[in-house]
């Protein structure tokens, strides 16, 4: 409930102003002392604009990943068939369940051991998290960034991303995240990897028409990972373009940007999103 507090920028104060709720209590609530009435705590729940369920999903997944074994995990994820990989993950909830896929495929292209999971992964992925939900977090977020590195059906992974894009035209997206810019980040993070697996399939109508909408974003980026990643996809309009020299160039000059600027921040988990679709696009440029 901290960090929901913290997203919506909104005080303590200002909460009982505008709900007449006990400022007492609630300073008590947040610094964990006791805990508020069933009245009270939805009052709460509306008042900052979170959906039920997902405190609910956001409570389960965090108790279920302080007791997690992701080596032990990984074992088993690998062992397993679409069948009983599903039943294996029936028990954990949407959002724990593309965490736990996420962490899989991020290990498994680390070992470098993955080409007959793949449907595997994407088939339960479909059944357990996408076709289950008509919003997604930053949790099916995330696995949706990780499959489109590794799924050979264009048309699923497709079909995922007009989700995403119909997500991204949400009043409440923003909320979900810390500030705006984790949000934009987040939505040309989908967008660059759309475009790069879009020139793998030799769809280069549709790479044109989304780095359209990701260059729409210009003036109101405010950070250096999307700044960088922007830059990424002018790169690859300069290659559509068959303007080569211009796009090496600006290749060039982003590497050494990427070189400097990477090391001295400790956003590792966008980091780590970052290099990985970094290493896949210098193979779509080679």
């Amino acid at each position: 409930m901290k960090y929901y507090l913290l997203q919506r920028n909104i005080s303590i104060k200002q909460i009982a102003d505008e709900t007449h709720m006990s400022k007492s209590s609630l300073y008590d609530f947040f610094n964990g002392k006791h805990e508020l009435g069933a009245t009270n705590f939805v009052c709460l729940i509306q008042h900052l604009n979170i959906d039920f369920h997902n405190v609910i999903d956001e409570y389960h997944s965090a108790v279920d990943n302080s007791e997690r074994n992701i080596d032990t995990e990984y074992k088993t994820i690998k062992q397993l068939e679409t069948k009983d990989l599903t039943n294996y993950l029936s028990n954990l909830g949407i959002h724990q369940t593309a965490t736990v896929l996420t962490d899989f495929i991020v290990q498994a292209q680390y070992e470098e051991e993955f080409s007959e999971k793949i449907s595997v992964i994407q088939d339960v992925a479909r059944d357990l998290v996408f076709d289950k939900l008509d919003y997604y977090t930053v949790d099916e977020l995330n696995l949706f960034i990780n499959l489109v590195s590794i799924s050979p059906n264009f048309n699923y992974i497709y079909g995922v991303y007009l989700d995403c894009e119909r997500l991204f035209s949400r009043q409440d997206f923003n909320a979900m995240y810390r500030n705006q810019s984790e949000s934009i980040q987040q939505l040309l993070m989908i967008r660059f990897n759309m475009i790069v697996l879009c020139m793998k399939h030799q769809s280069k109508n549709l790479a044109k028409k989304i780095i359209c909408l990701a260059q729409q974003l210009k003036e109101v980026i405010d950070d250096m990972y999307s700044v960088l990643l922007l830059r990424l996809i002018d790169v690859i309009e300069l290659i559509i373009s068959k303007k080569e020299e211009r796009a090496k160039n600006l290749y060039d000059n982003i590497f050494s940007a990427m070189s400097y600027f990477l090391p001295a921040t400790g956003q590792f988990r966008f980091e780590m999103l970052f290099l990985n679709s970094f290493e896949q696009f210098k193979q779509t440029l080679e």
